[in-house]
């Protein structure tokens, strides 16, 4: 069983890295790239990322997401209570980062505050959907 957890949390990783980064570099990808350099450490004209920050933020996301959604497997309504469960670690790990930057960082602009609200429950939602389907496919349910 814990193998079938570590398959799940990669496969989820890599499924909601993907849309993630779809979000914020194309759907969303000018104003981002132009937002966030007036608040990005740059240097020669590139903003300059703190990797393992940026990958660290991504693996705790990812693992919240996981838990959220496994501990409805068993449950009568997996996919409602999953989803739903997912949505609200996307508030409080998303939404209120893009709130909290608006509030001490300077020129976090309102476009960003906006985007990071709405994306927390819905890269939430599909968090939940994608780990209990997935997990439905591995068997683990």
């Amino acid at each position: 069983m814990i193998l079938k957890y570590a398959v799940l949390w990669l496969i989820s990783f890599i499924g909601i890295s993907a849309v993630d980064a779809l979000w914020h570099l194309v759907i969303w990808g000018k104003i981002y790239g132009a937002d966030i350099r007036k608040v990005a450490a740059v240097a020669d004209g590139k903003i300059v990322f703190n990797n393992a920050s940026g990958i660290l933020s991504q693996v705790l996301v990812i693992t919240a997401f996981v838990v959220l959604a496994s501990l409805h497997f068993h449950s009568d309504a997996p996919y409602l209570k999953g989803i739903l469960s997912c949505m609200m670690g996307g508030v409080l790990g998303i939404s209120v980062y893009g709130l909290v930057n608006r509030w001490i960082i300077r020129d976090w602009s309102p476009a960003m505050t906006a985007l990071e609200g709405v994306w927390g429950p819905v890269i939430g939602a599909f968090a939940g959907l994608f780990i209990v389907w997935m997990g439905k496919l591995l068997r683990m349910s």
